[in-house]
């Protein structure tokens, strides 16, 4: 069910598409899109509603793919007859929105909890390398690394978002502030950064063993 739901900009929050719509009620995208613009007004009681213009193949035309939110999918969806496939749809579509609600409650709770470790952090790596004002940078690069495999250029690439920790989910931030806090406290104790290196990427190994 985890591809039933998406989650777009801060403002835009959980949403689904017409295309999902489309192919979970097994009707066509083209009879999503008309009851779409037949109830846009009563849609839009529930929120702005969202579009974008993906093309079709390499020389296809632009199609709206409509993004709803969880009300006005659920208005959409009672605007089509109650075949045993939309029924499930429906069911399954509500519970993918608690589903990543819930997700994203975890990831608000985890990056709360992960800004006074760097703030300290931060302020520990400052006072051992106050000539390198990027060494901030190499440790966050490193703790990314541990926790995913990849640096913050690699995420933020890849998961077209502007902050690093965007790409990460729940688990992934609670252990970025795990592994954040193992790198500070060997800062404290006089660890080098090639003896920090070398020890959370063995802790990562011993993890993914």
């Amino acid at each position: 069910m985890e591809d039933l739901v998406m989650y777009g900009t801060p403002a835009e929050g959980v949403y689904t598409t017409s295309e999902i719509v489309a192919k979970y009620t097994g009707v066509s995208v083209e009879h999503v899109r008309h009851l779409t613009n037949k109830y846009h007004d009563e849609l839009e009681r529930f929120g702005v509603l969202v579009f974008e213009n993906p093309k079709l193949g390499e020389t296809g035309r632009p199609q709206k793919l409509w993004h709803y939110n969880e009300q006005q999918a659920t208005l959409l969806i009672t605007f089509m007859r109650n075949t045993p496939a939309v029924i499930e749809f429906k069911s399954n579509l509500v519970e993918a929105f608690y589903s990543q609600r819930e997700e994203l409650a975890h990831k608000t709770t985890a990056l709360a909890n992960i800004k006074p470790v760097n703030k300290s952090l931060s302020e520990v790596v400052h006072d051992s390398w106050p000539d390198n004002p990027h060494m901030y940078a190499t440790i966050h690069n490193l703790a990314l690394k541990v926790v995913t495999g990849k640096n913050a250029k690699q995420l933020k690439i890849m998961f077209d978002v502007t902050d690093a920790k965007e790409a990460l989910n729940s688990s992934q931030l609670e252990h970025l502030e795990r592994a954040k806090e193992l790198m500070k406290q060997l800062i404290l104790n006089g660890y080098s950064y090639q003896e920090i290196k070398a020890t959370v990427l063995k802790e990562r190994g011993a993890v993914n063993a």
